[in-house]
């Protein structure tokens, strides 16, 4: 998942919008009085996000054919310079997560008990991703 993707569902889920929100209109919404200020607070909302599934994924590793070794999974941290495209390097099952925790942080003046849904939401899927994502103690190399 890219974090342009992460921004337009936590859009989406604040604002419920009938239309489509595609990640090449976050250029225009930037500016949007509507938008503006929350897509500006999200990189902040969301590195607190990937700080809390962390631990949930930690164990995780991917190969890396550069040095041809296994490395942990790493995630750079979110800034407002961060292109839209960029992609979170967590399971698909993690990173469906960023987008709640966004809305439950940022909604929370204007719908507190909108926010409280989304924080739940995330706070289950938390402890759904003990199950769904197999956490690898260690990789052995097999010759």
């Amino acid at each position: 998942m890219t974090w342009g993707e992460i921004q337009i569902i936590a859009l989406q889920k604040m604002f419920a919008k009938d239309e489509p929100i595609k990640v090449e209109s976050l250029n225009t919404l930037r500016n949007d009085d509507d938008c503006k200020w929350y897509l500006s607070a999200m990189p902040a909302v969301a590195n607190e996000a990937i700080q809390r599934i962390k631990p949930y994924v930690k164990n995780i590793y991917e190969y890396d054919e550069k040095n041809k070794k296994y490395k942990k999974t790493e995630v750079d941290k979110i800034d407002n310079d961060t292109d839209d495209d960029f992609a979170i390097n967590y399971p698909e099952d993690a990173c469906v997560l960023i987008p709640l925790y966004i809305a439950s942080q940022l909604y929370k003046d204007d719908d507190i008990s909108q926010a409280t849904a989304y924080r739940n939401e995330f706070e289950t899927g938390l402890q759904d991703l003990i199950c769904n994502i197999e956490n690898q103690e260690s990789i052995k190399e097999v010759y």
